[in-house]
């Protein structure tokens, strides 16, 4: 028993040395691009019948070429963020079961409240998956 104490603990060492190196030695790459920003999914209710709800689900993200807004909009975040479900809110307290949702609306108002929130053009909205449930 005591043998095996004695051969695993070189080989502890050895993977906790190792650790911070590869850890620095690794570089994440970021889906989308030094520019993309994405935000957590964003779910709002909706009317889905007498006794039950559902719900509309969006994967929201921004891209932007200029490194000034790149840093705005990761520190408006929690604005744009509430931005966002407001108009989500809005659009789909209208929204049944049955509904199609339209994609070049959900599109237009996000960009509209992005632009406001921000308070400048140049940060594109682009959308990842819309499921209505």
């Amino acid at each position: 028993m005591n043998r095996r104490k004695l051969f695993a603990l070189p080989v502890l060492t050895l993977a906790g040395l190792a650790a911070p190196v590869l850890a620095r030695a690794e570089t994440k790459k970021k889906g989308g691009g030094e520019g993309y920003t994405q935000f957590p999914t964003i779910n709002v209710f909706t009317d889905a019948g007498r006794l039950r709800h559902g719900s509309l689900s969006v994967d929201v993200g921004l891209y932007s070429d200029n490194p000034r807004l790149v840093a705005q909009i990761k520190l408006y975040a929690p604005r744009l963020q509430d931005a966002y479900v407001t108009v989500l809110q809005a659009y789909a307290g209208d929204l049944s079961r049955t509904s199609l949702v339209d994609t070049d609306y959900i599109a237009t108002q996000l960009q509209t409240a992005t632009d406001r929130v921000l308070g400048v053009k140049g940060a594109r909205v682009l959308l990842g998956s819309i499921l209505l449930n």
